[in-house]
């Protein structure tokens, strides 16, 4: 099994956390990245752009990430932790189950896409922009969710996708990783379930591993 991404958590630290939890083992392929200018989005990838080039990358459509399986190519990162999540018995055991851990991560996916509009702003618009996401709408989008996450174990009595997905979105996903976590002190049931994924033996053994990132 080979996970192939750039040099940076970004899209595929979900899927890498799956396979720590899980004790697999897979090639943890990293194309370079030099970050240029994060305000435009300019990086060299001169690797990544031959591979490209040369059609190597047709399979997933020139993009990453993609995880190599049996000669078998999944790409899409959502696509790839579902993969995973099923065949490691991290979605649910029963069909209700996994719908519920579906739309958890269907929120989060929600959560992320609202935050990068924040994000994109400029100038003192942008700084406004961020103390009122991280004061009062993470806060509020968090405490809506928390009614239908459990305590502990999102779905379920077991570890899922959606805890995961949980524990790398409030830990993981962004720069400023306190106002995060200030965001989450009032959703008992989401602090619970990343206080427990963050205290898994696998997943902090992971972090001290993992090679050090800009992203």
């Amino acid at each position: 099994m080979k996970l192939s991404y750039f040099n940076g958590r970004g899209l595929a630290e979900t899927s890498r956390i799956l396979l720590a939890i899980a004790q697999t083992n897979y090639e943890d392929f990293r194309y370079p990245l030099k970050i240029l200018d994060w305000t435009t989005y300019s990086f060299e990838r001169k690797e990544f752009d031959s591979d490209k080039a040369k059609g190597k990358l047709v399979n997933s459509l020139g993009k990453l990430p993609f995880l190599e399986v049996d000669c078998h190519i999944i790409p899409q990162s959502k696509a790839i932790e579902r993969y995973l999540a099923r065949k490691y018995g991290m979605m649910g055991t029963t069909e209700i189950d996994a719908a519920k851990i579906d739309s958890i991560c269907e929120y989060v996916r929600d959560f992320k896409q609202e935050y990068q509009k924040t994000r994109a702003l400029k100038g003192e618009e942008k700084a406004v922009g961020m103390i009122k996401w991280f004061t009062k709408t993470l806060p509020e989008r968090l405490q809506a969710l928390d009614v239908i996450v459990s305590k502990d174990f999102a779905v379920g009595d077991l570890t899922s996708l959606a805890d995961i997905t949980l524990y790398t979105f409030l830990t993981q996903f962004f720069d400023d990783i306190k106002r995060a976590r200030d965001a989450m002190e009032q959703t008992i049931n989401i602090r619970s379930v990343v206080e427990r994924i963050g205290d898994m033996k696998e997943v902090q053994d992971w972090l001290v591993r993992r090679p050090v990132t800009d992203f």
